[in-house]
């Protein structure tokens, strides 16, 4: 489903004389709301060095959402978000330069897997309609009732707007739920 598909559909649900540009405004927000909501793993692989501390990732990559790092046999923490002691493996991460730093560095040349959060990379805009939104597919119908809430909370009808919102909240919450679910602990 692409975008224009969606603002079809959700004029259909409540009609507007909303602005296209404002649509897909909102379909942006709507589309990094998605992944701050549903939380999908994806996982990195990196080599490593013995004695090299940093490491250039993806771009794709950003410290909030790194859930796990390994390199080699051993587990490394976060600086940033957890407590870290003495003699423990630790890492930070430089969103603006997208570099790991790991202390102590690799004692030998092993396999690092990082494992983070999918991120929305798309940006939206009104003369590109036929792109799908970064969630996955079977997610994009959520897109609907998403900007159809939004399009009735313009028009001050808080109850249509409530309904929507509820709905996509729903879907959402379930997916998050299903990919928690499915998330290595």
């Amino acid at each position: 489903m692409n975008l224009n598909q969606i603002i079809s559909e959700a004029d259909m649900l409540v009609p507007n004389e909303v602005d296209l540009a404002d649509k897909v405004l909102w379909l942006n927000a709507l589309n990094q709301d998605f992944f701050n909501v549903v939380k999908i793993p994806k996982i990195a692989h990196f080599d490593c060095v013995a004695g090299q501390t940093d490491y250039v990732l993806p771009s794709e990559i950003s410290q909030k959402n790194i859930d796990k790092l390994l390199v080699g046999p051993s587990q490394y923490r976060s600086l940033d978000r957890e407590d870290v002691t003495p003699y423990q493996n630790a890492f930070a991460y430089d969103d603006s330069t997208r570099t790991l730093s790991l202390f102590p560095a690799p004692y030998d040349a092993f396999k690092g897997f990082l494992r983070y959060h999918r991120v929305a990379t798309s940006n939206f805009v009104s003369t590109t309609l036929t792109v799908p939104p970064d969630a996955p597919e079977e997610y994009h119908w959520t897109f609907i009732p998403a900007l159809a809430a939004m399009l009735a909370n313009s028009q001050d009808d808080s109850v249509k707007a409530s309904n929507y919102e509820n709905q996509y909240k729903a879907a959402w919450n379930v997916a998050s739920q299903n990919y928690q679910a499915g998330a290595v602990q």
